[in-house]
């Protein structure tokens, strides 16, 4: 069974009452009393997620609600609406889920409501898997929803959290996979579920939304913040003087600045999480003029030259579309008549030059690739005006010695495999600050053979040496 650990972080920052609402636009701040005596002051909670990843057979895409989470006593909510997620792009990132206002006291637990799983899945195990009603045939990429059982589950912390502006807190909640399904692919949520209290005053702990793409839903310039908001979630961000405005066209934003953002644009945003639950916007990368075509991603399970289309499985859509949800396996055509498809390496904030992503013979299976969808594509099927290479993220282990700037990973997963490819090239940057790292590591030297890592970086055929061109590396 493949192991995937689902981190869910509330933070619990360090300032009092802040007016307004931070953090997901569709949540608003809420002073409840819960536990620990007469409540005089409430501190706002962000609700972020992350992934710590797999190996083993492949799961491409786990998509889940988060119904409800709420400390206890005193039912005090930390969701005003359910929430849903998709848990594979996570390996190497962090989902902001909401921020809400939370009563200082103790609370003891959290009751976390889980609703509506679906995994879809690669089944590379040479026979057939019967689960959630459906047989999955051996090399065949299916997608199901799990039988689950205590999808509402309260966890205990060790000892009680201790809630004040003076000394802030952190909750970690862990969803494990490996402990969650069962043989027959059945989801036990309470298994699969556990709780710590961490300190938040770490940035490594804080972290970064990263790679949140999304259309442009508000603009605020009084109030210097833009709402991004996608088929998934939506989020709220302040911006300032140090916020890079990147690849906003030339003839319409001769000078990169905030007054470059319009409503409907097609953006990219990298957004740190700051101690006092706030979200600011570091990065906002230009993808689209507006959202009149759809911006469809996912990774590529296959592909035929022939019939001119791929296969792959979505992962995120800039907007809902309808009949393509997110785990749904769809095909992309390009050169669909009387469109041209441009393809081309998406930027990441790394050089890709000597990189070659330019026509059709360029694609392999683990790319993850966002298509510009045509108004001519109807559901599962995408007519594409044109296809970017964007960030794959994958969990596999270091081969052999390790030479800056390079590493080998094998163990890869199975889906790779499947496909020949049987070992990656990964190539952090030279240049100091492009290629991130997380987790155990802080420097390239702390990765030594035998390591398992995280990586999101763009994947190349490279003449016959699939290379990654690393922007995060995470030491697990």
């Amino acid at each position: 069974m493949r192991k995937l650990t689902l981190n869910s972080i509330l933070i619990l920052a360090l300032s009092a009452v802040l007016t307004g609402c931070h953090g997901n636009p569709h949540e608003t701040g809420a002073g409840s009393s819960g536990g620990g005596g007469t409540v005089t002051t409430t501190t706002p909670v962000d609700l972020l997620l992350t992934d710590s990843p797999p190996s083993g057979i492949t799961p491409l895409s786990f998509e889940v609600t988060l119904q409800s989470a709420e400390l206890e006593p005193g039912n005090v909510s930390l969701l005003l609406a359910p929430q849903n997620e998709e848990i594979t792009r996570l390996q190497t990132e962090t989902a902001m889920l909401s921020t809400t206002e939370v009563a200082v006291g103790s609370y003891t637990s959290v009751q976390i409501t889980y609703a509506n799983p679906s995994l879809t899945f690669e089944n590379n195990t040479g026979a057939s898997i019967v689960a959630g009603g459906i047989t999955c045939t051996a090399g065949s990429v299916c997608t199901i929803s799990p039988t689950a059982t205590n999808q509402t589950t309260t966890l205990t912390f060790p000892s009680a959290l201790a809630v004040s502006v003076s000394a802030p807190q952190a909750v970690q909640l862990d969803l494990n996979l490996a402990n969650l399904f069962s043989g027959a692919l059945a989801a036990d949520f309470t298994a699969g579920s556990s709780v710590t209290a961490v300190s938040p005053s770490s940035a490594d702990l804080l972290g970064a939304v990263e790679d949140y793409v999304g259309q442009v839903e508000a603009v605020s310039t009084a109030n210097s913040t833009v709402t991004i908001g996608n088929s998934l979630s939506a989020l709220t961000a302040y911006v300032n003087s140090a916020t890079a405005y990147l690849d906003f066209p030339t003839g319409t934003c001769p000078t990169p600045a905030f007054s470059c953002l319009a409503d409907a644009q097609i953006v990219s945003a990298d957004v740190s999480v700051q101690p006092n639950g706030t979200l600011l916007a570091e990065h906002i990368y230009f993808k689209d003029a507006n959202s009149s075509e759809t911006e469809v991603e996912g990774v590529i399970t296959a592909i035929n030259l022939v019939t001119q289309q791929f296969t792959y499985v979505v992962l995120n859509e800039s907007a809902t579309v309808a009949g393509l949800g997110i785990g749904s396996i769809a095909t992309a055509h390009w050169n669909v008549a009387p469109v041209t498809t441009t393809f081309a390496p998406d930027d990441m904030g790394l050089d890709t030059t000597g990189y070659l992503f330019a026509i059709p013979a360029d694609l392999m299976v683990g790319q993850e690739v966002s298509v510009l969808r045509n108004t001519s594509s109807a559901g599962l099927s995408l007519n594409a005006d044109r296809v970017l290479l964007r960030g794959s993220r994958i969990t596999a282990a270091v081969s052999g010695g390790t030479s800056f700037p390079n590493l080998t990973l094998t163990a890869l997963p199975s889906f790779f495999g499947a496909a020949g490819t049987s070992q990656l090239t990964v190539t952090v940057s030279t240049t100091l600050g492009q290629t991130e790292y997380a987790g155990n590591a802080t420097v390239f030297s702390e990765i030594g053979p035998g390591a398992i890592v995280s990586v999101r970086g763009q994947l190349f055929p490279n003449a016959g040496t699939p290379t990654v061109l690393a922007s995060k590396v995470v030491l697990n």
